[in-house]
């Protein structure tokens, strides 16, 4: 027996999925907690659901987080991490290329002593 249908976690968007997991995820902790303390579980099959119901909905989340789908204050923040490397590793290359081209400059004003 499934916890949620494909149709379902398809249908949910990257917020809830966000909050299923950890709701799943406290679940599977307590069983995981009840098993190793020596009791047996009420439905050990129940487990292994959960941990295939987790794998599902965080491939749905990562599909969904490629396509664009993602939340608007993460999608604002990596917007601003992918922007500012790219202007640092600009101004380093601009200045790396100005340095050899000013050397070359002096080397042919100043005059040869022998």
């Amino acid at each position: 027996m499934a916890i949620l249908r494909l149709k379902e976690m398809r249908g949910m968007d990257v917020g809830q999925i966000d909050g299923k997991i950890k709701e799943l995820y406290a679940e599977y902790s307590k069983m995981k907690s009840q098993v190793r303390s020596g009791g047996a579980p009420e439905n050990s099959g129940k487990m292994g659901n959960i941990r295939k119901t987790i794998a599902r909905l965080l491939t749905i989340k990562s599909q969904k987080e490629k396509a664009g789908e993602t939340a608007p204050a993460k999608a604002k923040a990596e917007k601003k991490a992918e922007a500012k490397p790219a202007k640092t590793v600009e101004k380093k290359a601009e200045k790396k290329v100005e340095k050899p081209k000013a050397a070359k400059a002096e080397a042919k004003a100043a005059p040869k002593k022998k």
